[in-house]
């Protein structure tokens, strides 16, 4: 299926917009870098386990079976490592190296194990994002600018922590534009904080146009359209973007919620909120998927959504959803120019990043 951008008043097709890689940092947005800082529970409980988990761990060390000894030892690090816990960002590896494995640095046999752990770790949307990022990444390649590592081959895959159903662990990925952070603690998991985006989102992928962020600004405009003049007023907070919040080094910042409250909104309203919340958590695989929508789903009322920017050009406004245990946002970038082709999108859990619920002394 043919996936464009849109206008809200009629679709059109635009043409593929490559940066240069000057433009890339010129609009960079925010630290380069994360600081975590929280003490390691003496005893972290992981009393129960289920059939998702010991795939992702079976999965996990059939990847980590494929590694020389010296490969394994450079992509598992102690789990109380929480430098390269932080070690991810919206910039590429040459301003802000990650520690870990290359995929470029790796061979077919390893990057299919690594395809794999991926394909069990997120859903099937989660896997195509990953994949239309470094396809946005790959036409960075050779831009002007300052010299920088662009493409798909410096994307990384790190453990903190060895995969097992006994022991709590973080799987990592990501590289420009992208960062997976997913702590597994038994049958639980936290995918907080998670880095999505991308630049430019029209890529050509599988032979198709494809606006990387189409689904999640559809979703946000449809329930934008669901409010009536009233409820507009007060989730519309002003008429440009602002700046991303939680990106790399805000780690324990606090939002506070601004935009209309969930308690404000009819059932129908409601649902079209959980859809959009639903677009981005749906990147998750569908155990950690079910039981984030569960938890938001309870929290609706108490769930706050707000719109900076233009509601007439499709994917230029950024907004904002921010609940007792979620905030996700959507930051698009430009400096005055255009503000279409470059997002940096957030996922947190403020109150349990990193699984620090979980792992972290109390």
């Amino acid at each position: 299926m043919q996936i464009t951008k849109t206008k809200l008043a009629a679709a059109a097709t635009i043409a593929v917009l490559v940066p240069t890689a000057f433009s890339v940092f010129a609009q960079g947005g925010g630290p380069a870098g994360e600081t975590v800082a929280f003490e390691m529970a003496e005893a972290i409980d992981v009393s129960e386990i289920d059939a998702t988990t010991e795939n992702i761990v079976a999965t996990a060390n059939a990847f980590l079976d494929t590694l020389s000894a010296a490969q394994r030892d450079a992509v598992i690090y102690a789990f109380d490592d929480n430098e390269q816990r932080a070690r991810w960002s919206n910039f590429p590896t040459s301003f802000v190296p990650r520690g870990e494995l290359m995929r470029g640095d790796l061979d077919d046999v390893q990057n299919a194990a690594l395809d794999a752990l991926l394909s069990v770790v997120l859903s099937a949307d989660g896997v195509r994002n990953a994949n239309l990022q470094m396809a946005a990444d790959d036409t960075l390649v050779g831009g002007d600018g300052p010299p920088a590592d662009f493409g798909s081959a410096y994307y990384y895959v790190s453990f903190v922590g060895t995969p097992a159903t006994d022991a709590p662990w973080l799987f990592q990925f990501g590289g420009h534009h992208l960062a997976i952070n997913a702590t597994f603690v038994g049958a639980q998991a936290s995918f907080s904080p998670m880095l999505t985006g991308g630049q430019p989102l029209t890529v050509e992928y599988e032979g198709e146009s494809v606006y990387i962020t189409q689904e999640e600004v559809t979703a946000a405009l449809a329930f934008l359209d669901t409010l009536d003049i009233d409820q507009k007023a007060v989730a519309v907070r002003g008429s440009s973007p602002v700046e991303l919040l939680l990106g790399p080094g805000a780690y324990g910042t606090t939002v506070a919620p601004e935009g209309i409250r969930g308690s404000d909104l009819t059932d129908v309203q409601k649902e079209a909120l959980l859809d959009l919340v639903a677009v981005r958590i749906g990147q998750f695989n569908a155990r950690d998927f079910n039981a984030k929508m569960e938890t938001v789903r309870a929290d609706i009322d108490d769930t706050y959504f707000g719109w900076w920017g233009s509601v007439d050009t499709f994917g230029d406004a950024y907004f904002r959803v921010t609940g007792p245990e979620i905030v996700l946002e959507y930051a698009p970038q430009g400096l005055g120019g255009d503000l279409t082709e470059h997002t940096h999108n957030m996922y947190r859990d403020p109150t349990n990043d990193y699984g620090t619920a979980w792992i972290a002394s109390q």
